[in-house]
């Protein structure tokens, strides 16, 4: 079973957190301080089946409710026709293709007892009803041919009542009676038929679906459910050293022996201290190989020797004989090794591995290096980490983002749309991320440098560049338009050759005039994106073409307002929109039909681009 989506609802500082959908490998939960990610993660965690009851310290400080989690999952065919084959429970078709399709939603209790969502429920017992009502027909076409038999008499037929559960125990009595009497029945041709009807009752009897079995059914089910293996602290690293016959008892000792094959019971009991010597070796070599995989700071061997009854662990630099305890590595190599040995020897195929902010001790190369771990993970168990890290956010994959947000009113939510609602502070890491992928993607150098306002711009002109097949200049996003002025002097400087494109707006005249009067560049190196006052570079997009390849939920349907007004009342993020746009653009072609309209527009932005690098 996979986790498709969760919802969380009055537990710690989340009210109700609303449905948050994951990503098909890594999800990644950003959000600002003290917004409430760690407390998602940690409701996550106590699904797991041996979390019973919640903890007191899940309640909401306010007492606003009692803790529910919800958690959907993927089921396989195969998989729900065995539980339900095991638990006796009928399932309609329909039903089955219902959760197939939509998932099974088990609801875990403040009390650790496990419901099934009540679309699931009422599809279960609307089912179960049906084939209820089905088998007490025949029962009772049975029972009545049968109290038609004259050899049968005096049997008292037990009322046929709601609960299943106590019908049944009586009807067993009822078949025990008749069953003993029917033996003696002189007739053999009778005898047969009363034999058969009995038969037939007992088949109907046991499959009459009470309580019981949805409960059963229940039960089968969060058996099956992922483990949720949750990580925050990494304070056990692995000792210097330490005797043999206390290597057992250390967690990540266990974990080194377990990533690396390693039978402790086989060392620890050995008096061979070669083959020890060897065996220890060898499996310390397996281990440095796949840890320098992952880990791209320097070029490290991590060690594992007997001295006489003592385990010693070291790590040794590549080309050095000097030997480091780990705790004289930097604090975020300790807390990587601790978390690759944890890591690695507890995942399973069936897990969720939860990941509070992995980043806090690590620099940004390295937590480059984490992502890329968690991306390998993700091959085998689903990853959900928290952060609000730009280096742990890949800019190519905003769609493994979602927003944890908090407010004194509504408590802490989550947002599935990165570009709907967030201030400031908690998509800044976000938008650090496109910055820093794009600090990879432009290059200074050239003689037809195009400065522009900022980030959104660049992905517009990019993507209508490749759509318009036209012009091989070099764009530049700056920090918003107060910040041309001070690229523009460094290329002057240089000696390189540059333009800049603005939007028609206050800021963009006033930022005009100080590049012609301060800077004294050509007025046919300044360019507005429009002759129109108040234009801006998204509103060269048409009102229907914006609604329907630019804005994503949220759409306008006043075609008075302009595109960047819109933006701005509705506190959509317009970097991650243009993101997504130009995304679309670059894998969904075929589908994206822009307007003549808008294509012209943009077009006479390159043109006038063209013209002013040939008058340089």
């Amino acid at each position: 079973m996979k986790l498709i989506k969760f919802r969380i609802q009055h537990y710690k500082s989340i009210k109700d957190s609303g449905w948050c959908w994951l990503a098909s490998d890594v999800t990644t939960l950003a959000g600002k301080n003290e917004s409430g990610k760690s407390a998602v993660l940690e409701a996550l965690r106590d699904f797991e089946r041996d979390v019973e009851p919640l903890p007191d310290g899940a309640k909401p400080i306010d007492d606003s409710g009692k803790p529910m989690l919800e958690m959907c999952f993927k089921i396989e065919k195969s998989l729900l026709d065995e539980i339900a084959a095991e638990t006796s429970i009928t399932i309609s078709r329909e039903t089955q293709e219902y959760m197939w399709e939509k998932g099974i939603t088990i609801i875990k209790h403040h009390d650790g007892n496990y419901d099934l969502a009540e679309e699931i429920n009422t599809r279960l017992d609307t089912a179960r009803n049906e084939s209820n009502a089905s088998r007490i027909e025949k029962i009772k076409q049975t029972v009545g041919y049968l109290s038609k038999v004259g050899y049968l008499s005096g049997i008292t037929i037990p009322e046929l009542e709601d609960d299943i559960a106590n019908f049944t125990q009586r009807f067993s009595v009822y078949l025990q009676e008749i069953e003993a009497q029917a033996a003696s029945i002189p007739d053999e041709e009778i005898g047969q038929k009363v034999h058969e009807a009995i038969e037939t009752l007992k088949a109907e009897k046991d499959a009459l679906a009470h309580e019981d079995v949805l409960s059963k059914f229940v039960d089968a089910l969060t058996k099956q459910t992922p483990y949720f293996i949750f990580f925050s602290d990494f304070s056990d690293i692995l000792p210097f050293e330490l005797p043999f016959t206390e290597a057992k008892e250390r967690k990540t000792v266990q974990d080194f022996a377990k990533l690396a094959g390693l039978d402790l019971d086989e060392v620890i009991n050995t008096t061979d201290s070669q083959w020890r010597r060897n065996i220890l070796s060898r499996h310390s070599a397996k281990i440095s190989g796949d840890f320098r995989s992952h880990w791209e700071q320097d070029e490290i061997e991590l060690l594992a020797e007997a001295d006489g009854d003592n385990l010693r662990f070291g790590i040794k630099e590549s080309g050095d004989y000097l030997l480091f305890k780990p705790e004289q590595r930097s604090k975020g190599f300790q807390w990587f090794l601790s978390f690759y040995l944890r890591l690695n020897a507890e995942q399973a195929e069936t897990s969720v591995i939860l990941i509070d902010e992995p980043g806090l001790y690590l620099h940004s190369k390295a937590q480059k290096d984490v992502l890329k771990v968690f991306e390998s993970l993700s091959g085998k168990s689903q990853v959900i980490i928290s952060t609000h890290s730009p280096y742990l956010i890949d800019a190519q994959r905003l769609d493994r983002v979602r927003l944890i947000l908090k407010d004194d009113q509504s408590g802490t939510w989550i947002e599935n749309k990165i570009h709907k609602g967030a201030d400031t502070e908690t998509l800044t890491p976000i938008i650090t991320a496109i910055g820093l992928d794009l600090a990879h993607d432009f290059l200074i150098a050239g003689k037809r440098n195009v400065l522009l306002e900022g980030i959104s711009d660049y992905y517009f002109m990019q993507a209508l560049r490749e759509h318009l097949k036209t012009n091989k200049a070099n764009f530049i996003p700056c920090v918003g338009a107060p910040k041309i002025p001070q690229l523009a002097s460094l290329l002057i400087g240089w000696d390189l050759g540059f333009l800049a494109v603005l939007d028609n707006d206050s800021e963009g005249k006033r930022i005009a005039k100080k590049l012609s009067e301060k800077l004294s560049i050509e007025q046919d190196r300044i360019i507005f994106v429009s002759e129109q006052n108040g234009f801006a570079t998204e509103d060269l997009f048409t009102h229907d073409d914006f609604n329907e390849y630019v804005l994503e939920e949220t759409k306008n349907e006043d075609a008075a307002t302009s595109n960047s007004k819109f933006l701005k009342d509705n506190r959509l993020d317009k970097v991650l929109l243009a993101k997504t746009f130009f995304e679309k653009m670059k894998g969904d072609k075929l589908n994206i039909k822009l307007s003549e309209e808008t294509s012209e527009a943009f077009k006479k932005v390159f043109d006038k681009i063209n013209t002013g690098f040939r008058s340089a």
